[in-house]
C-alpha cells in the first residue's frame, strides 16, 4: 500500500531572498563524471539480478518494448539520455537506437557519442540536453547517470547503480504506455527526503544503503512514493528522519558558506533557483542517483531561458556545488508540478527539528550525495522512532 499522492504546495510566503551563495559556489574537486543512462531490465530483454525480475508486462508493455527491439521507435518518440565518463554501455545495447550518449571522459570516449567538457557532472548533461534541444525533445526522455542500473547504492566506489528494489529500467521507458498513473507527465521513484534548512534525511526502506541488507522480494510495480508505516503485505515505507553527521560541513565547504548560515542558504536556493511555493514543512522529496523520465509537455512547462539560467550554474566548475543541490530538487524543477509528489503526516508537520539527534548510516548513498562525497565509518542503524 502506497501513501495516496495528495500533497499541494503550502502557500508560506519566500522569507528572505538574499542570496548567500558565494562566487566560490562551485568546488574544484575532481569530477568523476557520472552518465544519463538508459538500460533494459525486464524479462523480455533480461534484468540486472534480483531487480524486478519475474513481474509480469501488461498489453501495451510487451508491445512497446517489442517495437524497441525492433528498431521501430525513433527519438522524436523516446530518448535515452545518458551522461558518460568512462563507464560501460554494454547494458544499454538493446535501446541504442533511441540511446544519446553525452561523454565527459575524452580519449575514452566511445564512437558515436557526444563529446562535452567535463565540467557540472550529470546536472549539466541533463540540462545542456534539454538547452539544445527545446525545440525538438523527444515526446519522453529518459535521463540517468551511465552505470548499470543495479540494485541501490553504497556509497562512492562501493557500489550500486542507484536502483529501487523491485523496478527496472524498463519502468522509465515504459511509463507512457501505463494508464492510470500518478503523474503521467513524468516518472520519478522517490527513495529520499530531506529537510532542507538541517538537511536530516530519510530514506525509503526499499533502497539498499548497505552490503548484506536483507531487501524483501517485490512483485508489483513500487509506486512512485512508499507507504508512512509497514503494512503485513509490503515492507516498503519511509524509514525514520536522521542526521548524517559530515553532510552539513561537505555542503557548506562545497558551496563556500558558512554552516551556521547554510539553512537560510537552502531556502534562498530554493526561491532563487526552483521558483515553486516551498514545499511544507520544507522537506523535499527526491530520487537518489537523479534518475527520472519526463515528457516534451512537462519539460517545456519551464521557458528554455530557465533551464539556460541553471545550466550556467554548473557549466565552469569539474564538481559544482548547485549539482548536489539540482539533485534534490529535480522533481520541482523539471517543469512546474502542481503538487508534491508525496505527502506528509502530520508529525512530520509539526516536527521540532533542532532537537532531532538520530544518525543515519553514514554512507554517500543515504544523503543523496551520489558522487565523490566523503564516506566515512558507519554509524549505527536508525532505530524505531
Amino acid at each position: 500500500s502506497s501513501a495516496p499522492r495528495t500533497a499541494s504546495w503550502s502557500p508560506a510566503p519566500p522569507r528572505s531572498l538574499s542570496s548567500q551563495m558565494s562566487p566560490q559556489c562551485s568546488g574544484s574537486a575532481r569530477l568523476l563524471l557520472c552518465c544519463l543512462l538508459a538500460a533494459g531490465s525486464a524479462p523480455v530483454w533480461g534484468s540486472s539480478p534480483g531487480i524486478g525480475a519475474g513481474r509480469p508486462l501488461t498489453g501495451k508493455e510487451a508491445h512497446q518494448l517489442a517495437r524497441l527491439q525492433r528498431g521501430e521507435v525513433g527519438k522524436d518518440e523516446l530518448e535515452v539520455v545518458l551522461a558518460q565518463f568512462d563507464e560501460d554501455l554494454a547494458w544499454s545495447k538493446p535501446f541504442e537506437k533511441v540511446r544519446t550518449v553525452y561523454c565527459k571522459g575524452g580519449m575514452s570516449c566511445p564512437e558515436g557519442s557526444s563529446i562535452l567538457p567535463n565540467v557540472g557532472r550529470e546536472g549539466h548533461t541533463f540540462l545542456h540536453h534539454i538547452v539544445v534541444n527545446y525545440d525538438k525533445l523527444a515526446a519522453w526522455t529518459v535521463f540517468s547517470q551511465a552505470g548499470e542500473p543495479t540494485e541501490g547504492y553504497r556509497g562512492h566506489a562501493q557500489g550500486g547503480g542507484h536502483m529501487l528494489t523491485g523496478a527496472t529500467f524498463n519502468d522509465y521507458l515504459l511509463h507512457p504506455q501505463r494508464s492510470n498513473t500518478a503523474d503521467p507527465g513524468a516518472y520519478f521513484l522517490i527513495t529520499s527526503k530531506v529537510h532542507l534548512p538541517t538537511m536530516q534525511h530519510s530514506m525509503r526502506t526499499t533502497y539498499k544503503t548497505a552490503e548484506g541488507q536483507h531487501m524483501a522480494e517485490v512483485r508489483e510495480l513500487p509506486p512512485m512514493c512508499p507507504a508512512h508505516e509497514v503494512f503485513e503485505s509490503s515492507s516498503d515505507s519511509w524509514g525514520p528522519y536522521g542526521k548524517i553527521p559530515w553532510v552539513r560541513k561537505f555542503v557548506a565547504e562545497k558551496c563556500g558558506l558558512d554552516e551556521g548560515s547554510l539553512g537560510d542558504a537552502m531556502m534562498s536556493f530554493w526561491d532563487n533557483f526552483v521558483q515553486l511555493p516551498r514545499p511544507q514543512a520544507d522537506i523535499a522529496h527526491f530520487a537518489q542517483g537523479a534518475r527520472f523520465a519526463a515528457s516534451r509537455a512537462r519539460i517545456h512547462q519551464r521557458p528554455k531561458a530557465y533551464y539556460e539560467k541553471l545550466l550556467a550554474l554548473v557549466s565552469s566548475e569539474v564538481d559544482p556545488c548547485m549539482n548536489y543541490l539540482f539533485e534534490w530538487v529535480w522533481y520541482y524543477i523539471i517543469g512546474m508540478p502542481a503538487s508534491a509528489p508525496c505527502d506528509l503526516t502530520p508529525h512530520e508537520l509539526a516536527q521540532t527539528w533542532e532537537v532531532q539527534d538520530r544518525m543515519l548510516q553514514s554512507v554517500s548513498g543515504a544523503s543523496g550525495i551520489s558522487g565523490d562525497a566523503p564516506t566515512p565509518a558507519a554509524t549505527s542503524a536508525p532505530t524505531p522512532a
